[in-house]
């Protein structure tokens, strides 16, 4: 009987080995690498975008103060599963925000958060090779003196992750970064100032917001008439591309280029007047006389062609956008 009831304890034993999973390895030093910054659009919810995440997301230093800033810590062990309670932000990983003290106003106090997985406008995501932690900069609250605030433009912090000894072999593995917040802003790389009548202009628009971001451009006629609109994605460079048709437009005529984004202060305009279309000057029908054929003509050699000139101002405008991401 005792030898039988021995048998099955063992069988018990073997069957709870055989199914609990495996205690998972400490995280060592070498497994944590950079804490990089990315950002999210202002209409992704922080939870979407730690979800949407990738490794191969555009780092920044500049975060529009709509956006979601998303906090990647390349780090491979750490676990994918927050504990019972919750606190796989807070305990395994610990994320800090503090404002550097260049931009701290006067007789003020520091900006700071201690992100948790109770913190508003706070997710968590663990892979296999990173953590992310998305903070909404418009709605998350950080302590000021006695009160909260929320990131304003003009604001910079240090963001501090830790990798605790929770997970560790016995140290706590620190990273850091720092980003500063800017007013949603976009800027035309080829100006839709003088677009000619009855023709289209095709355009690249800079601009400080998430990649993914959706813009929507509109034309409009300043003494009223039909608005069009056409929306664009801004891209992994912070650029979108797009056409104005000005199609109906008459030379001379006045309009306003207007871009805005959900959920965002962005209000940027243009305004620009219509140009004629060229027209090709007739040859010239004039009988050449014996004594013109042994002259050469005179030929303008004034200045550049415009295509040259076109040409050049595209390359300096393209170069005095500097574009901030990696």
């Amino acid at each position: 009987m005792n030898a039988r009831h021995t048998a099955l304890s063992l069988a018990v034993v073997l069957l709870v080995a055989a199914v609990a999973p495996a205690a998972a390895a400490p995280v060592g030093e070498d497994a944590v690498g950079d804490l990089t910054v990315t950002t999210a659009p202002a209409t992704a919810s922080a939870s979407a975008a730690a979800e949407a995440a990738t490794p191969s997301d555009s780092t920044d230093s500049l975060v529009a103060a709509s956006d979601v800033a998303v906090f990647r810590l390349n780090a491979s062990g750490v676990p994918a599963e927050a504990d019972d309670d919750g606190t796989l932000l807070g305990d395994e990983l610990t994320l800090s925000l503090r404002q550097t003290a260049s931009s701290v106003d006067a007789n003020a106090t520091a900006k700071t958060l201690d992100a948790t997985a109770e913190s508003d406008g706070v997710a968590v995501r663990a892979t296999e090779s990173a953590v992310y932690v998305a903070v909404d900069l418009a709605t998350a609250a950080f302590q000021q003196g006695n009160g909260t605030a929320t990131a304003a433009v003009g604001d910079s912090f240090t963001a501090t992750a830790t990798v605790t000894d929770a997970v560790t072999d016995g140290e706590n593995y620190t990273r850091r970064a720092t980003f500063g917040v800017v007013e949603p802003s976009v800027n035309f790389v080829d100006g839709v100032e003088e677009a000619t009548a009855g023709g289209s202009v095709e355009f690249t628009a800079a601009t400080l917001l998430a990649p993914g971001t959706s813009l929507t451009v509109a034309l409009a006629p300043n003494e009223g008439g039909e608005t069009r609109t056409t929306q664009l994605t801004v891209g992994p460079d912070g650029r979108a591309t797009g056409e104005l048709s000005f199609d109906g437009f008459d030379a001379g005529q006045e309009y306003t280029v207007r871009v805005t984004a959900e959920e965002t202060d962005l209000n940027a305009t243009v305004t620009g007047t219509t140009q004629a279309a060229a027209t090709d000057t007739a040859a010239s029908t004039d009988t050449a006389t014996s004594t013109d054929a042994t002259t050469p003509s005179e030929t303008s050699t004034s200045g550049p062609g415009f295509g040259v000139v076109a040409a050049l101002l595209a390359l300096l405008g393209a170069g005095a956008v500097v574009g901030r991401r990696a």
